[in-house]
């Protein structure tokens, strides 16, 4: 029809390694400015196996850019139940604090827009290498070259492509994780977080209700034993493991100092734009991911800096967040827990949790204000701070 230019009319290809939510935002974001759009997914289903929780904000979808579907959305979440496994403080609201998302649904809903946009979806086609030649970006694959103008790698926490070409993370802040289901009846839309040396000295475990009969329950350490730290939690809930968790990990040590190299870019778990206080990669990888797609397509047009701009912001944020889980690791679960439990007021806790940035810990000098601490506290406190401060001398 006159006046529609084809897919691809840019002129313009790209290749996306990995159909997670990053790979398939960037996808989708490149495919709607007239970019030609392949992406490599090693897996034959779209959105397993999944290693993730699903909790993201309320405004998830504001923050990706992308309209969803409701259906994919299993619970609302109104609090949070803190403890050590014997104590504890539930701060409950009226309000929505966050939602529970199916990670598998959300996966196939944005494959699918991305088919409709022309994208090439192709399944089981793992990435085996990458090089630059003559100006092009080239993924090998045990039975084809894909040769593109673009690649962005977003295969996750396990990419391995980005370390042939000098873009890759370290392992001192990957933490090994373990998730797995429990049949448990939900009497209230409160998630509990589990701060206790035993369960996980130098992170958290949680229990998610994903419906009225089940809970999704998970731990990350590197000190800890963490299948033996989720029997703790199914125990502490009432429950047992009735299947072999699922193994991943997360990671805490904020995004890379560089994710691009010639016109190879990294987005999401592969480039450390994860929340370092909760491993959260959902809403980090989407911004990421649309922020470098938006680099690629300004680069196109020979003008603006939006996409530049977004991933600037975004990742001084991120280092913002970076810091905090710093401070968290040096105070410990058991100092974390008793500043929870020396709050002043749930009130007070509870104004803060309905006026703070679920993603972002807006506010956050906020909830200091309206802890009550003790002088031991504050003096290991100042001991923390500064042990945080002399790892930078």
């Amino acid at each position: 029809m006159e006046g529609l230019r084809p897919f691809g009319a840019s002129g313009l290809t790209a290749t996306v390694v990995g159909a997670g939510v990053s790979g398939l935002v960037a996808a989708l974001t490149l495919a709607r400015a007239d970019v030609e759009v392949t992406v490599l997914e090693e897996h034959e289903t779209i959105g397993l196996p999944c290693y993730c929780g699903g909790v993201v904000s309320p405004d998830y979808q504001e923050k990706i850019g992308i309209a969803l579907p409701r259906s994919i959305e299993l619970i609302d979440l109104h609090g949070f139940k803190f403890t050590d496994g014997v104590r504890e403080v539930t701060v409950e609201s009226k309000r929505t604090i966050a939602k529970v998302i199916s990670r598998q649904a959300l996966d196939e809903h944005l494959a699918r827009l991305c088919e409709v946009e022309g994208v090439g979806l192709q399944r089981s086609t793992r990435g085996t290498s990458l090089r630059t030649c003559d100006g092009s970006t080239v993924v090998e694959t045990p039975s084809k070259s894909y040769s593109s103008d673009y690649t962005i790698l977003a295969g996750g926490i396990a990419d391995n492509l980005g370390r042939t070409i000098g873009l890759a993370r370290g392992n001192s802040s990957l933490l090994v994780s373990a998730q797995a289901v429990i049949r448990k009846r939900t009497e209230s839309p409160v998630a509990s977080i589990y701060l206790s040396e035993r369960i996980s000295p130098d992170f958290f475990g949680y229990a998610v209700p994903t419906d009225e009969q089940h809970c999704a329950i998970g731990v990350a350490s590197r000190k800890a034993d963490v299948v033996e730290s989720l029997r703790i939690m199914a125990k502490k809930e009432g429950a047992e493991l009735a299947e072999k968790p699922s193994m991943w990990g997360i990671w805490t040590g904020g995004p890379m100092s560089s994710i691009r190299k010639d016109n190879v870019f990294v987005v999401g778990d592969a480039a450390g734009m994860t929340k370092a206080t909760t491993g959260g990669g959902i809403v980090f990888g989407a911004m990421s991911a649309r922020a470098v797609a938006n680099i690629i397509i300004d680069e196109l047009g020979g003008e603006g800096s939006e996409g530049a701009q977004s991933l600037q912001s975004l990742t001084l944020e991120l280092r913002k967040i970076r810091t905090i889980r710093r401070l968290m690791n040096l105070a410990g679960p058991a100092s974390l827990m008793e500043a929870i439990l020396s709050a002043s007021s749930q009130d007070r806790l509870r104004d803060y949790m309905e006026s703070v940035d679920f993603d972002f810990h807006g506010g956050l000098i906020r909830a200091v204000r309206t802890m009550k601490v003790s002088p031991g506290l504050l003096s290991a406190g100042a001991l923390a701070l500064r042990h945080f401060v002399e790892g930078f001398c």
